[in-house]
């Protein structure tokens, strides 16, 4: 299980476009399950998606993973995990929705971001087939952020509003709970 170190601010790899893939060889593989492994063990917090560009490689390659209920034990979540090599969205609803963002390459900081409550993509998986994804809510603002590392975009290049610390964000959660 081969865990790369996370690359961070200020890291220019993390603010240029990644280069497409064009064919699916063993580095590539290498490359997707080196993402997969690294995003398993993040915890405190979790990530909920890693792009190449996050561990130093400049491809079109990301992980993300959708969230749901467990089917058999419905108190817990689990997760499948997708792999989109040169993602495209091709359709968004109209609707967006501002909600709280952080990323593992920008340790204690967060902020609102807005983001289409629905998109599909087209993307190419792990055996270099391509395949269509809907996505929605939380899995679909994941999608949009790992896709925009893809492009050199970070969170906060998108933030509206003020940028915030970890204890800031717990402090606005309690509030509201």
């Amino acid at each position: 299980m081969p865990v790369v170190p996370i690359e961070t601010i200020p890291n220019p790899i993390l603010k240029q476009k990644a280069s497409k893939v064009k064919i699916i060889n063993d580095e590539v593989k290498t490359d997707i399950r080196n993402l997969l492994d690294t995003l398993q063990v993040a915890k405190d917090p979790e990530g909920a998606g890693l792009a190449a560009p996050q561990l130093g490689i400049s491809k079109q390659i990301c992980v993300v993973r959708n969230f749901f209920a467990d089917p058999t034990d419905p108190d817990k979540f689990t997760h499948q995990d997708f792999v989109l090599i040169n993602p495209k969205i091709i359709s968004t609803a109209k609707e967006t929705e501002v909600d709280w963002e952080g990323c593992l390459s920008i340790p204690n900081t967060y902020g609102k971001v807005e983001r289409f409550t629905k998109i599909k993509l087209i993307a190419m998986d792990e055996k270099g087939e391509s395949f269509k994804l809907r996505a929605d809510g939380f899995f679909a603002r994941t999608i949009q952020h790992e896709m925009d590392h893809l492009n050199g975009i970070l969170f906060t290049d998108r933030v509206v509003g003020k940028i915030i610390s970890e204890q800031e964000l717990d402090e606005i959660i309690e509030k509201e709970n």
